[in-house]
């Protein structure tokens, strides 16, 4: 039985490094399945989510008003 665990991959076309938390069977060879998951890294949706969350949050004028 394959236990969980922490693996850094690496993509080559955006520069990222991020972790995914997997329990891999024995008989599987790590070194391709780490390649296989940095080539199929959706480059474009990640870009899109660091612009997202990297921008102002609106501010709520409802609770700007109950602070004063």
């Amino acid at each position: 039985m394959a236990s969980v665990k922490r693996y850094q991959i690496f993509c080559h076309k955006c520069r990222h490094q991020f972790a995914i938390f997997a329990a891999i069977c024995h008989t599987v060879d790590v070194a391709r399945w780490l390649k296989d998951k940095a080539d199929a890294h959706d480059c474009k949706a990640h870009a899109e989510f660091l612009a997202k969350a990297r921008e102002p949050r609106p501010i709520n004028p409802l609770k700007l008003s109950k602070k004063s």
